[in-house]
């Protein structure tokens, strides 16, 4: 009997537990939405010209996208990923020379260079399936890749 009631009091925790952690999902975007939204970020659900959904948002100032991909009629989508654009016409040399560097490091992050150095393009994937993840995973990994674009733009913008 006494088994029974440690089981039934471990079933009652952790479903608490559950309760409260929040699953963030590619396939439900409005999850992304409530956890930015919920640590304080600004988030607004948009769609490309071609309907797909993204989410416009920012961190430290600078703008963040997350675009959603492998969508089922534009919905349902499995995989995500955040991306950054940086307009570096003025300093296209000092720009290439950091995002190669940055791409060296072990980061989940990589730099694409665009118009022969213009613009510089950011990205980090998430890839989702219908369980997803802890809202507060999905926080972090979106910070992770705000920190690097943070880092990026201040080495860029040495003098």
């Amino acid at each position: 009997m006494k088994s029974i009631a440690l089981a039934a009091v471990a079933v009652c925790l952790f479903s608490i537990g559950s309760a409260s952690a929040k699953t963030v999902t590619s396939t439900a975007p409005e999850t992304m939405i409530s956890a930015l939204q919920s640590a304080g970020y600004k988030a607004v659900l948009g769609k490309t010209d071609d309907g797909t959904p993204v989410i416009d948002t920012a961190a430290d100032s600078n703008p963040i996208r997350i675009a959603l991909s492998d969508c089922k009629d534009n919905k349902s989508c499995t995989t995500s990923e955040f991306i950054g654009v940086w307009d570096c016409a003025s300093s296209v040399e000092k720009c290439k020379t950091v995002a190669d560097e940055l791409n060296r490091q072990e980061s989940p992050m990589h730099f694409i260079t665009m118009d022969s150095g213009k613009r510089i393009i950011t990205y980090q994937y998430l890839l989702f399936d219908d369980i997803g993840i802890s809202d507060k995973l999905f926080i972090s990994n979106f910070e992770a890749f705000s920190h690097y674009n943070y880092e990026f733009n201040a080495t860029v913008s040495k003098k």
